[in-house]
């Protein structure tokens, strides 16, 4: 039975060969250094040997082993966000790798960073920072160059071991062959009669796994014998590389041509053009994309994927294609050599240009869960069509950047989306209104990010320009910016006047997607100032997603519709919306609002008396926060400690803290199923009763120090010598930002509901 990991290594579904030296060496290697690079061509089996080196020494770190898959990455920028995001680290910051190193500067983890060589450099910054700023993070690496950094223990992958020409007998090629032979061709045998030919393929082929697995496929429509007469013809080909470049780089380049020249002149030419994919692909996305003149491109397609160059998975019920990444990159040079590269990238552009720009009616209405769903998926080829239009066509793009605002919001990438139209706002400084428009949509990331000051100067500009433009088109846009702005700056009430604003603009110029999102952020001041017109700004924003059928929008009205309800103290119908709202927001497999609603569940059992499931609702809302969006779920914040004070002291410390931690262990899809009442939680298990004559303590007992981590405790100590955030940032050398969400955690984490309680807590545990 395989071993559990903590951590997201992925199941593999094919058998692993061989490397026990390998293996020995790197599980005696990984104690003694903080970086492993495992080291070679591309078809060696780095990534395969990564993933099961985790596997075999996962129990050595309880915080997980995280694999970061970078093939598919071209912007260096990206690297570090890619790597928070394989921790499902909230996206929260314009500076993403401090948060990063601030964030691991606790953990005892293992972080596989795959396929380092075509972003060398920045995968070599991030490590070293993260290695010079946190003492358990160990990294293991797999690259065709190193990285070149202190402390960097190298440890070449070699070739798997090859049948001894003389001797003959078993070795790791020949049951990799045999094994791959056998799956791709079931009438295929290993006999006394094919055992010298298959042994002299595995030698002529040097042992090199891909190699060994594409020459396997070839038995499909060849005998061993016809497999290792071609090979003497294709074998000059694996000298035919540049004479400096390394031996195994020339026959890994000999293997995949080798392939190639096996295709028909369609298959070839698919192939080269399939190269500009990133991520892989569908079938519509092909037949947009690649040109074969008189060729099909199903019956390419398909020879394609019977010789195993392309592979097919399926994603819920849509059909997949990719390729491993040595043999896109080949392809992507033959590309190059037919002059066809910019001709095959500018129609891979528009493809995915077409899919962002759906999103001007797919946001708010009924197609919004598919439009989201495909975003999701192509999340690849959107960065590869973003990096070539911004290099070659940066004014179309600007619009493509500008309507993926909901996209980066919702799905938690802020600050990618943030990095995008930071640049395309640069490469194009023309005063238009696709400018005017950009600027809004990074003004309000910029505000959501906590960045005040680029928020104003964005806003700023786009009020400038419009006027200059006379563009009222995106004045509610606009107003919508500024009350963001005024909200982060604490001007609470001025922030709910231009949100109104912003709504009577965006009805006047039939914005819905504004309207809606503007209805949204109105409810949220207005709870916090506990205005006037709650319940007609919640039940308008149904209206307005009810007639459009949105299911995001959808679903964040029925939360403010069920927050309105439970209010007013209609418990039964708070229940069915906030329930209502889970079922809609569960269609999308990011979405923030989640733990809104869970908390929002919360709040409505526990004022029905049901504390431990209120416990448990709260547990599983407080392991959604990671991808919440902070600034938008104040609500959260200002309501939600009284309610969880509430829940504690009626359950008691032991029950309360037995039902929390149950809700925020369980997996998203046993949590939703809870929620909604499909599925009845496990008994709790208390701890056991202290002795009668042990002293008794706080909510937070001496042991659950550690309940905290050590950025936490160091906030915590500051609060206890009574310093205010501004001084515990300048002291930790963080953000002001930072540090009250440190305050916040740390509130939440010991149940308390002041800054006293914390210092009490701090003085009582010797902090």
């Amino acid at each position: 039975m395989a071993r559990r990991v903590n951590g997201n290594l992925p199941a593999e579904v094919t058998s692993f060969v061989g490397r026990r030296d390998e293996l020995a060496n790197a599980k005696r290697l990984l104690p003694t250094t903080r970086v492993l690079t495992l080291l070679g061509p591309g078809g060696m089996g780095k990534t395969r040997l990564s993933r099961q080196i985790g596997q075999l020494v996962a129990r050595a770190f309880p915080d997980g082993v995280w694999l970061v898959e970078l093939a598919d990455l071209q912007d260096p920028n990206l690297v570090t966000l890619s790597v928070a995001e394989a921790l499902n680290l909230r996206d929260e910051s314009t500076a993403p790798l401090p948060r990063l190193t601030e964030f691991l500067a606790d953990k005892r983890l293992l972080l596989i960073l795959d396929n380092c060589e075509h972003l060398i450099e920045a995968c070599a910054t991030l490590v070293g920072r993260t290695i010079a700023t946190t003492p358990d993070v160990r990294v293991l690496a797999t690259s065709r160059e190193v990285l070149g950094i202190p402390g960097e223990q190298v440890m070449v992958v070699p070739p798997l071991t090859v049948p001894d020409a003389d001797a003959g007998g078993e070795s790791d090629a020949l049951q990799l062959f045999i094994e791959r032979a056998s799956a791709a061709n079931p009438e295929f045998k290993a006999t006394p009669g094919n055992c010298a030919v298959l042994a002299e393929i595995c030698r002529r082929l040097e042992g090199m796994p891909l190699a060994l697995e594409l020459a396997a496929l070839r038995l499909r429509m060849f005998t061993p014998e016809q497999i290792l007469h071609r090979l003497d013809d294709t074998m000059g080909l694996l000298s035919a590389g540049p004479r400096t470049a390394p031996e195994r780089q020339q026959t890994i380049e000999g293997a995949i041509r080798w392939s190639y020249n096996l295709c028909t002149p369609a298959e070839q030419l698919l192939w080269e053009q399939l190269s500009v994919f990133a991520g892989g692909f569908d079938i519509e996305a092909a037949e947009a994309v690649c040109v074969l003149g008189k060729g099909s491109l199903i019956d390419a397609l398909t020879g394609l994927v019977d010789k195993s160059v392309v592979a097919q998975r399926y994603d819920g019920d849509v059909a997949r294609y990719s390729m491993l990444e040595p043999i896109r990159q080949f392809a992507a040079d033959r590309l190059t050599e037919r002059g066809d590269v910019q001709t095959v990238r500018a129609r891979h552009r528009v493809h995915y240009r077409d899919l962002a720009l759906r999103g001007q009616t797919a946001y708010w209405t009924t197609d919004d869960v598919q439009w989201f769903r495909e975003l999701s998926r192509e999340h690849a080829n959107l960065r590869a069509a973003l990096r070539s239009g911004l290099e070659d066509e940066p004014l179309e793009t600007i619009a493509t950047v500008t309507v993926l605002r909901p996209f980066w919001e919702h799905n938690r990438f802020l600050s990618e989306g943030y990095r995008w139209l930071t640049e395309a706002l640069e490469r194009n400084p023309e005063p238009t209104a696709e400018r005017a428009k950009a600027l809004s949509s990074a003004a309000s990331l910029a505000s959501l990010l906590g960045d005040r000051e680029s928020a104003a100067r964005l806003v700023t500009e786009c009020l400038e320009l419009a006027a200059a433009l006379q563009d009222s088109d995106i004045m509610a846009e606009a107003a919508l910016d500024r009350s963001l702005l005024a909200f982060a700056d604490g001007d609470r009430q001025g922030s709910l006047e231009l949100v109104r604003t912003a709504i009577e603009l965006a009805a006047e110029h039939n914005q819905q997607a504004i309207e809606m999102d503007s209805h949204a952020f109105a409810f949220m001041c207005a709870m916090v100032l506990e205005a006037p017109g709650r319940t007609e700004l919640a039940e308008r924003f149904l209206e307005l997603t009810t007639a459009s059928g949105s299911h995001l929008m959808g679903g964040l009205a029925l939360w403010t519709v069920g927050i309105d309800h439970w209010r007013l103290g209609d418990l039964a119908g708070s229940a069915e919306f906030h329930c209502r709202a889970i079922e809609q927001l569960a269609l999308f497999d990011r979405c923030v609002w989640l733990s809104s609603a869970f908390e929002g569940l919360a709040w409505t059992v526990s004022a029905n008396g049901d504390y431990e499931r209120a416990a448990r609702l709260l547990g599983a809302a407080e392991s959604l926060q990671r991808s919440t969006i902070r600034l938008a779920h104040t609500i959260t914040v200002a309501v939600g400690d009284k309610e969880r004070l509430k829940v504690r002291d009626a359950l008691g410390e032991d029950a309360y803290r037995a039902a929390f931690g149950s809700g925020a262990n369980m997996p998203l899809d046993e949590a939703i199923d809870y929620a909604l009442g499909r599925t009845a939680a496990p008994a709790l298990e208390l701890p056991k009763p202290a002795p009668k004559h042990a002293p008794r303590k706080s909510a937070a007992t001496a042991s659950e120090t550690n309940i905290l981590t050590r950025r936490e405790k160091d906030v915590a100590r500051l609060i206890a010598a009574g310093h205010s955030n501004k001084r515990i940032a300048a002291d930790l050398v963080i953000s002001i930002r930072t540090a009250e969400t440190h305050v916040e955690h740390i509130l939440t984490k010991l149940g308390f509901t002041s800054r006293t309680q914390v210092a009490a807590w701090a003085h009582e545990h010797g902090l």
